[in-house]
């Protein structure tokens, strides 16, 4: 799809399960049903313990008692006062005062009626946990969706149930109690949460503009199309799954590239010189082993050649040759043992670019297309869906004014909630090679150094007085209507809080908007924001996939030519940093398509850029230093000014976390700024009940209502399974929670859906308290719930499926006037024609094959 506009498309990422078959476990009659004698037993212990008044002042003096019947009537008095019930024996020992004997026998009544309704609720209760763990068992065997995706994540769990239910296990048997939990997790994760893994989310791309009005924010038919498979090979697996690579029998096509993490320490004219690399341990591929070697003359001259980019084995060979000097020639079978020798230290790489495989589209109501990868383990899959849907322009305008107003809000906090804290730094105005300030950070102190805090902990607490009187300010105002169902924050508000201007809270750049849609309505918000962060993240690595299905994706390409606009207007260069991934499960997010003509960091490009890698030119993190200018940090490289850029969604582990961290600081603010506004525990403590935040008028939601419960309000692991079906029944009802919710430990815990009124919840909430201690649970609303999803999909016979919504604002910009704006306001000083010194050299392009076969 193309696109003329920085906005002109949007991606629709949408749950792979309908929200009916999850909700399908829950049975809240039942519930209402065990609330209801939770009441009744409640109402009679209070009666007894009215009764038990009534003994104390009518029976117990009685003058006809004998000694022996005082005695039982004050046991029985005892009995009545902790909520007992009285027995048969207790009522004939009230004859002597027949008004109390009479209500003691109309409570035996009632609670023998409440004890038979206890002992129905129990087989109730059996009954709903068989029929919950079948139907869990039956969608994971029928439905095509869940089944495909349990192939690939948990191979042989539905035969593993099949064949203990033929072997006569019982539903209450552990193991498939246990299979019944995990299968229930699964079916939630797959209908209430959206984030693409397989076929656990799906993606689309809508265009956006077009639709009249301004209430909803998805518009048109709201129904989701064909299918297509992208299969992309795990470049972990490829790189760090067989060892070492051989080179003494390799083809001399074979690309070569040092390490993606090398940096020379000492002056090699005096031979001091030493190459030091972090390379993934062969045996542990999750760990980085630290490798140091003297940097010979052999050596250096491997890193010369190899300095643009990585470079073919038989060329590499040949350069190597006819360097060498002196009366005999040199030996290519040791040449060959020499680079098969930095292969099996990790110096060298070989460059193994990952296959990519996309399949045709299937129709919406055919059979779902398989994977063709013989070896699923190896294997990444991206469904792919169209969709006939529209994002409404005038609803994308009411997010905008909604997310300036939320970056206003995020502007006054930003002292508690930097996500690139200032670090010490050994860096003045004098410019410093990269290599030497990761040196003095990672060396000295290896396995030691601080790790970049990416995840998101929600508000932070105020400063001390009169740090940051806006942000306290701000806290005050929240405090003071905790209480309140919905707190809005306007531009009113922010302006007396000292908040940034509003015609400075977005800065002139794009930027990825993370939406969940709501059904809309007169007043009602149109979204809840999750994320508002720096554009091209979040949708780089579906972008090949949009290429190759349908032969263009207009929403990267406006985002290079901004880049590519905003370099000519400045004179500065954008420069990719690309990281490996170093875990099976992380390498899928490293995938991006070519948005920068230059990159850093990795020197093979094929893991990251697949086929079009050879648009870009490698830029060695050796040629990079850095200074601080007006109290900046700033990058440069031959003396031109550059601006690393980093787009992928995984933190990365040490060391690349401190090289990510020190590159990022010296870009610019606005690629690296994100606004979050959920979290707001921490600092409204002492409330059960957060309110949900909304801003600009109700415009968006940008953070839900949340609960605080006490967990010693829970069950006891130990309880029946009623006594916990009527904790959790009653709990939900005296706290006023939603049956529909997200579940979290922590502040920051990724959250976990729950219905409240399933016995699914039970074991779901036990497991969540077991994995992370502490005396809290929190519960946040679920928007939209079940009931107020508009999005369907055919593959589940037309039921509605959750949905976010990836906007890309300002939607309605040109990439050259946004250029323009950036190169006024956030680049003011630099100028082509004022750039110091010489440009970088013009490097060498890669041409990195892929095969797509």
């Amino acid at each position: 799809m193309t696109a003329d506009t920085i906005g002109a498309l949007a991606l629709l990422r949408v749950a792979g399960m309908p929200c009916a078959a999850w909700a399908e476990a829950g049975d809240p009659a039942l519930f209402d049903r065990v609330a209801r004698h939770a009441g009744v037993v409640e109402r009679q212990a209070a009666r007894a313990r009215a009764l038990a008044e009534r003994v104390g002042t009518d029976v117990v003096p009685d003058a006809r008692l004998s000694a022996a019947e005082r005695g039982a009537v004050l046991a029985l008095r005892r009995r009545l006062h902790s909520g007992e019930a009285p027995g048969p024996d207790d009522c004939r020992l009230l004859e002597a005062v027949p008004a109390v004997a009479a209500e003691a026998r109309a409570l035996l009544a009632d609670a023998r009626r409440a004890q038979e309704e206890a002992r129905r609720l129990e087989e109730a209760v059996a009954a709903e946990q068989a029929r919950v763990a079948a139907r869990a068992w039956e969608t994971a065997r029928d439905n095509p969706v869940l089944r495909t995706f349990l192939a690939e994540t948990a191979p042989g769990v539905v035969e593993d149930v099949g064949r203990r239910l033929a072997e006569g296990a019982s539903w209450q048997g552990k193991q498939l109690r246990k299979r019944t939990a995990y299968l229930w997790r699964v079916v939630g994760r797959m209908a209430a949460k959206t984030t693409p893994r397989g076929w656990a989310g799906h993606v689309a791309v809508i265009p956006v503009g077009g639709a009249s009005g301004a209430r909803t924010l998805v518009a048109g038919g709201g129904a989701l199309g064909g299918v297509a498979l992208g299969e992309g090979e795990n470049v972990h697996v490829v790189r760090a799954g067989n060892g070492p690579a051989d080179l003494l029998g390799a083809p001399p096509s074979t690309l070569l590239a040092p390490a993606p993490l090398h940096f020379t320490e000492g002056d090699p004219a005096d031979g001091s010189a030493v190459l030091r690399c972090w390379v993934v341990e062969p045996h542990a591929p999750g760990r980085l082993r630290h490798v140091v070697l003297r940097r010979t003359g052999a050596l250096g001259r491997v890193l010369a050649l190899l300095a643009d980019g990585p470079v073919a084995l038989g060329d590499l060979e040949e350069a190597l040759l006819a360097s060498v000097s002196g009366a005999r020639p040199a030996d290519p079978a040791v040449l060959r043992g020499f680079l098969q020798h930095l292969a099996g230290s990790g110096v060298l790489q070989v460059c193994a670019a990952p296959r990519q495989r996309y399949g045709a589209w299937s129709p919406p109501g055919g059979a779902l297309p398989l994977p063709s990868a013989a070896d699923a383990g190896s294997w990444f899959v991206d469904v792919y869906r169209r969709a006939d849907a529209v994002v409404n322009a005038r609803a994308a305008d009411r997010v905008r004014d909604g997310v300036r107003v939320a970056a206003r809000v995020a502007a006054l906090r930003e002292a508690g909630m930097e996500w690139y804290a200032p670090v010490s730094w050994p860096i003045g105005t004098e410019p410093r090679p990269v290599s030497e300030v990761l040196a003095d950070r990672l060396v000295p102190a290896e396995g030691a150094a601080p790790v970049l805090r990416r995840r998101y902990t929600g508000w932070p607490a105020a400063g001390a007085p009169g740090e940051d009187p806006g942000y306290a300010a701000l806290l005050d105002h929240l405090a003071a209507h905790a209480g309140e169902e919905q707190v809005d924050l306007d531009d009113a508000l922010l302006d007396a809080l000292g908040a940034p201007p509003a015609d400075e809270a977005l800065p002139p750049w794009p930027f990825d908007c993370l939406l969940r849609p709501l059904a809309g309505g007169p007043g009602t918000p149109v979204a809840v924001l999750e994320t508002a962060s720096p554009a091209g993240v979040l949708d780089a690595r579906f972008a090949d996939g949009m290429r190759a299905l349908d032969g263009g994706y207009g929403a990267a390409d406006t985002y290079r030519a901004f880049l590519a606009d905003l370099e000519r207007r400045t004179g500065v260069r954008f420069v990719e940093l690309l990281v490996p991934p170093l875990a099976e499960r992380a390498a899928n997010a490293v995938r991006r398509p070519v948005v920068t003509s230059w990159w850093t960091g990795d020197p093979d490009p094929t893991p990251y850029y697949g086929p079009v890698g050879g648009e870009a030119r490698y830029l060695p993190l050796d040629r990079i230093t850095v200074r601080r200018r007006d109290g900046q940090l700033v990058a440069e490289a031959d003396g031109r000014r550059i601006v690393p850029v980093h787009h992928a969604t995984r933190s990365p582990a040490p060391p690349y976390d401190q090289l990510l961290r020190l590159l990022l600081m010296a870009g610019l603010p606005a690629t690296r700024r994100m606004v979050r506004l959920d979290g707001l525990e921490e600092v409204l403590p002492g409330h059960a009940r957060l309110p949900r935040l909304t801003v600009a008028g109700g415009a968006l939601v940008v953070a839900p209502a949340t609960w605080r419960l006490d967990r010693a309000r829970l069950w006891d692991p130990r309880d029946t399974a009623l006594a916990k079906v009527r904790a959790l029944a009653l709990l939900r009802r005296s706290t006023g929670l939603p049956r529909h919710v997200f579940l979290r430990t922590v502040p920051g815990a990724k959250p976990v859906p729950a219905d409240l009124d399933s016995v699914t919840a039970v074991p779901l909430v036990e497991r969540l308290c077991a994995q992370q201690a502490g005396g809290e649970l929190l519960v946040d609303e679920m928007l939209p719930g079940p009931d107020g999803l508009t999005l369907r999909d055919p593959l589940h016979g037309g039921a509605p499926v959750a949905a976010q919504v990836l906007l890309r604002l300002p939607h309605r910009a040109r990439p050259e006037q946004l250029a323009a704006q950036a190169a006024a306001a956030l680049l003011p000083d630099e100028a082509p024609s004022g750039v110091p010194g010489p440009t970088v050299p013009p490097g060498r392009r890669t041409a990195g094959a892929v095969n797509t076969s």
